[in-house]
């Protein structure tokens, strides 16, 4: 039986590689850093294993994959294949020595992955080809960026050469701003003068993403998807995507990477104004977050590759579907709330009362002033507007399909313990931690109980899943009288009065919950 080893278990994008793989009888086994990963969960993972950290363990990851890629080979000359999906695709690409001809290894060339994964490298190259991308200053030293910081056009973005996840990236918009940044940058990643961040003009319009697969430079395939929601938003991951036409993108991609002879997976992302030309920003040589969205998009990348792997030849590209959307569960979620947290057309309506309500007299006879700030606040926080104004927000998950959650497959879903676990160890939910980038050192400060007292994602998110726990133990027998009585008491304390309604029950809870959240944090901190 064929047979696919898969790496970065704890992905989504990995979990929907094992399921395409899985549902077409192929046996997949899951590789993970991590000993809890959501593949592992998967009734199409055959079985799994815990290999070290490839950026903190280089040459025993290599070490340990060479050995398990022996130990698991299948008999009679099956077909097998080696899908690495993250970061671990860099180191196994720089070895692939190691693996070949035991494996087949459908991955493009250490050269060119080190050539458009930095994004200096990445720019020049785009000039050389022709396309467009946003200007860009690169500096070998300090002194350079101070002379032309005063003729920058502000904003601008600065970027990390080798860097995911919104990590290393950062828009800034005044000159004081950007050295400030540039140099934090510097001192923090501890990037020598050949490394030092790329200063790009800012383009405003949308992200396009056009991911596409090669066989030693021809295109066999691709499809754009864009992302209507990120979290954290402008800089973060994917949570929310649909699929879209973009011609000229997707040939400007062909026209970058055909050239290179490239082989395997590659996102390209574009920036596109409205009605304007697309303009490269950068590239992901490797499987990418949207990869859900592709397969729901009828194109199967995972099954793909596979037939490129094995040499089996792939007819015409299948009949794309455009009508289906996909999210990433609870990030999808935040990405939505912090959309409404930063809507400056509600912000501006909030601003504009604000001010009418400072310039209303303290004397009783100006009273028509003040029944026009009524008038406003009305117009503003009507229950119908509110509600109308919502649905508008959340209405684009209606009928998007889970990258998690599938009927046939449940118990995956278990991974969303994983970003709780990391939010409890770290005090943040970071895009960057959950897929494991590295982020900008610096120690943390030990924050207060009344901090997080304060609305923050993590004890909002802890909150929400204590409230569903006590909800679910407090309904089943006689742990209702320990576990979930602790987690329920103020239902039970309001359960004993009179007059207490059954909703105010669950509300008072829900604010009992959210103060034991913020203590729970504390305490974690604290310990830290």
């Amino acid at each position: 039986m064929a047979r696919v080893i898969v790496t970065y278990g704890r992905g989504w994008n990995s979990l929907a590689i094992v399921r395409s793989l899985g549902q077409r009888g192929i046996e997949v086994f899951c590789g993970e850093e991590s000993p809890f990963a959501p593949c592992f969960f998967s009734k199409y993972c055959r079985g799994h294993f815990q290999y070290p950290s490839p950026s903190g363990e280089p040459e025993a990851f290599v070490d340990f994959m060479a050995e398990k890629v022996k130990e698991l080979a299948p008999d009679d000359n099956e077909p097998y294949v080696l899908m690495p999906v993250h970061k671990e695709t860099f180191v196994l690409a720089e070895h692939r020595e190691r693996f070949e001809p035991t494996v087949k290894l459908p991955v493009t060339t250490i050269e060119n992955i080190r050539l458009t994964d930095d994004k200096g490298r990445l720019a020049t190259l785009a000039q050389e080809r022709g396309l467009r991308i946003p200007r860009t200053w690169q500096f070998n030293e300090i002194g350079e960026l101070y002379r032309q910081v005063p003729e920058l056009p502000m904003p601008v973005f600065v970027k990390v050469r080798k860097a995911a996840a919104g990590v290393g990236l950062r828009k800034v918009e005044t000159p004081e701003e950007l050295v400030a940044t540039f140099r934090e940058f510097v001192e923090g990643f501890g990037l020598t003068a050949a490394e030092y961040p790329l200063v790009q003009e800012f383009v405003a319009g949308d992200d396009y993403c056009v991911t596409a697969l090669f066989d030693q430079g021809r295109r066999v395939a691709s499809m754009t998807y864009r992302n209507i929601r990120a979290f954290p938003r402008g800089t973060g991951a994917g949570a929310l995507r649909e699929t879209v036409h973009h011609s000229e993108a997707e040939e400007a991609a062909v026209k970058l990477l055909a050239p290179l002879r490239w082989h395997g997976i590659a996102q390209v992302d574009f920036r596109i104004p409205e009605g304007g030309p697309p303009y490269l920003i950068e590239v992901n040589p490797r499987f990418f977050g949207g990869l859900p969205q592709s397969i729901a998009a009828n194109v199967d990348y995972p099954y793909l590759l596979y037939q490129v792997a094995i040499g089996e030849p792939i007819g015409e590209q299948p009949e794309i579907d455009y009508e289906k959307r996909t999210e990433t569960p609870i990030i999808g979620l935040l990405a939505t709330l912090e959309e409404i947290a930063h809507d400056e057309e509600k912000l501006a309506e909030l601003s504009t009362l604000a001010e009418e309500f400072k310039r209303i007299p303290a004397a009783d006879e100006k009273r028509r002033q003040f029944q026009r700030f009524l008038d406003q606040l009305k117009a503003v926080a009507h229950p119908g507007n509110v509600k109308d104004y919502l649905r508008r927000m959340f209405e684009k998950h209606t009928d998007a399909i889970s990258d998690v959650f599938h009927g046939d497959d449940p118990l995956p879903a278990l991974g969303v313990l994983y970003p709780i676990a990391l939010m409890l160890k770290h005090g943040k939910l970071s895009t960057a931690v959950l897929v494991s980038e590295q982020e900008l050192p610096g120690a943390q400060k030990k924050r207060r109980l009344r901090d997080y007292l304060r609305p923050r994602w993590s004890t909002l998110l802890l909150t929400g899943v204590l409230f569903v726990l006590s909800v679910a133990i407090d309904s089943v027998g006689p742990a209702r009288h320990y576990v979930g009585w602790l987690l329920g008491w103020a239902r039970h304390a309001a359960g004993e009065t009179a007059g207490f309604t059954f909703a105010f029950h669950h509300i008072l809870n829900f604010v009992y919950l959210y103060i034991l959240s913020a203590v729970i944090l504390w305490l974690w901190g604290r310990r830290r």
